[in-house]
């Protein structure tokens, strides 16, 4: 039977494998970019197809993924009136939550895992796009994460005029029963809402810190979505055998 959760391409039954594969020391891969550039759907996809091949993983999202976060989110998206200074301490507070209560213990049990935003989003966004000093929100960062660093940060970049098309008409920019995905209301687009030239200089901050970087993974998102999955997919599976899952284990 079709897992009801599975996403709406059909990966097979996430089932079929129950011997559950663990990675060395644990993977974190990281989603990155702008508004409505696919993130949540791609994190999504990847998370499902590893679970197809058995591996041990997790998804999370970042503000969130903890009652602290969820609610963080829910303050800084519906408010106006919050400092730069102010919402990225809270982002960072959220942050170190999700570190404890989930990222750090995954990891410590080996498994895969999948986060939507995190460090780099407050360097483009608070950064680049609000002007604060990078280097204080490098040292938060690794205040918040203990120094704990992505192995793979995929960057899915479009222009924004192209990108905010694509959420400025609906009612809630993820529906659905999974609820690994976002639910943002209308009065929570504190973000998608903010003058273009916001968002080019997020987009510069993203480019800035992916170039010459091993870490990153740069996509074009005006690509088909499947086309978009099987990139990821292919430089997932390379980052897997480098930390021992056998290649056959990797095999649709």
């Amino acid at each position: 039977m079709k897992n009801n959760n599975q996403h709406s391409l059909d990966f097979g039954d996430i089932t079929s494998k129950l011997n559950k594969i663990n990675v060395n020391n644990g993977l974190l891969i990281t989603f990155e970019g702008g508004e409505g550039v696919g993130k949540s759907t791609q994190a999504t996809i990847l998370f499902h197809q590893l679970e197809k091949y058995g591996i041990d993983c997790i998804k999370t999202q970042e503000p969130g993924g903890s009652v602290l976060g969820n609610n963080i989110r829910k303050w800084v998206k519906s408010s106006s009136n919050i400092s730069p200074l102010s919402e990225t301490l809270l982002f960072e507070a959220a942050r170190s939550q999700i570190i404890t209560e989930i990222i750090s213990p995954a990891l410590n049990q080996n498994k895969v895992v999948i986060v939507d935003r995190f460090t780099d989003s407050t360097i483009s966004y608070q950064g680049f796009g609000h002007g604060l000093d990078i280097e204080i929100i490098n040292q938060l960062n690794k205040i918040a994460t203990k120094n704990i660093t992505p192995n793979l940060t995929i960057l899915l970049d479009i222009e924004p005029e192209i990108a905010l098309s694509r959420v400025s008409n609906q009612t809630n920019l993820f529906t659905g029963g999974d609820t690994n995905k976002r639910i943002d209301s209308e009065n929570q687009r504190k973000f998608e809402q903010k003058p273009l030239e916001f968002h080019k200089k997020v987009r510069e901050g993203y480019l800035s810190l992916s170039k010459n970087d091993t870490r990153w993974c740069l996509i074009n998102a005006q690509q088909k979505s499947d086309v978009i999955a099987k990139l990821i997919l292919d430089k997932t599976r390379e980052l897997l055998m480098k930390n021992g899952v056998a290649k056959n284990r990797l095999e649709d």
